[in-house]
């Protein structure tokens, strides 16, 4: 059982056996997770003998977790490093916060609701954050007015029991299995700790459909109703412009002109997107949002901010382009 420590960022805790909950109102407090659910890899050594028949610690390519608060080592089963992609749940929740901050919706998180939950002894944590100003107004079937506040929620384990998912709408409540009741998603999405796992991309698709939700939900609405192939994708990418290779070979010769690793890429994004958002153009917008916010190796030379700049611009251009206006209107 957690002990509580008195401090002002953690009056609001309660424990209940070995899990935890708190509700606040500020998102860049992250005192839980930090006090009662952060962890730290440590090595797994084997005991062997040797050939001279001395006992000895042999170092494994594997590693466990071990409770930074307690120094206890987690009941989990050990994990490889370079496959697994640990995400610390208050790293996580920082990096939301920071995300939030920088988006349209920062101007709404002077009046929030933050929940946070503890499972497991810290293993696994959800956090929901809910926008009192942002309210979907609708009515039932017999003519009711029916309020449902938006929120973000986010679901993390660092033991692999659960997948890294992150849902935004205005419903009421929600289930792991993707189900929400009393309302609908803006978007969810699900991905497994392995290293490609980019939490980043996935926390801004969903900052980013709870904005469109705010500010242009009768887009949004439309890129998730009007249907698109991957075929059709992959036209809109090559006619406009978007994947085209600079410099005077790739002008004066069409078969050299696309970039085919970034076609590649934003196709097996696509791909990925279209499994919970189905072959449409909301799956392809997002796809487009995954790419521009994936930097991989943007730290070299210090070009983060050019290169997320770069790739901002070019998408701006592609959602702007005839090819992807005249197809969303033939469409619709």
């Amino acid at each position: 059982m957690f002990d509580l420590i008195p401090t002002q960022s953690l009056d609001n805790a309660r424990a209940k056996g070995s899990d935890l909950s708190s509700v606040h109102h500020d998102v860049f407090d992250v005192a839980v997770y930090n006090e009662f659910a952060s962890f730290e890899p440590v090595p797994v050594e084997a005991v062997v003998t040797n050939a001279d028949g001395i006992v000895e610690p042999q170092r494994m390519p594997y590693h466990a977790l071990q409770n930074t608060r307690t120094n206890r080592v987690a009941d989990v089963t050990p994990f490889n490093m370079e496959t697994y992609s640990l995400e610390p749940h208050a790293e996580l929740m920082l990096n939301q916060s920071g995300i939030l901050q920088m988006s349209g919706l920062r101007d709404y998180l002077e009046n929030v609701e933050v929940c946070d939950r503890v499972y497991q002894e810290g293993l696994r944590v959800h956090r929901t954050i809910y926008f009192h100003d942002l309210v979907d107004r609708s009515q039932t079937r017999t003519g009711q007015q029916d309020n449902s506040r938006c929120r973000l929620d986010i679901f993390n384990s660092v033991d692999k029991s659960w997948t890294l998912q992150v849902f935004s709408g205005a419903y009421r409540d929600l289930c792991r299995n993707t189900l929400v009741f009393g309302g609908e998603k803006a978007y969810h999405q699900k991905a497994k700790h392995t290293k490609n796992m980019n939490a980043g991309a996935l926390i801004t698709k969903g900052v980013l459909g709870l904005e469109m939700w705010d500010s242009q939900r009768e887009t949004m609405q439309a890129y998730r109703e009007i249907g698109m192939t991957e075929k059709q994708f992959n036209d809109i990418l090559i006619d406009s412009g978007m994947i085209d290779k600079a410099g005077k070979v790739a002008n004066n010769n069409d078969e050299l002109k696309v970039n085919q690793t970034k076609l590649a890429t934003l196709l097996d994004l696509y791909s990925k997107e279209t499994r919970e958002l189905g072959h449409t153009m909301w799956a392809a917008f997002n796809a487009l949002t995954h790419w521009s916010t994936h930097l991989p190796d943007a730290n070299k030379g210090g070009r983060i901010e050019k290169k997320r700049l770069d790739k901002s611009i070019a998408v701006r251009d592609l959602i702007q382009s005839d090819a992807w206006t005249s197809f969303g209107r033939v469409a619709a």
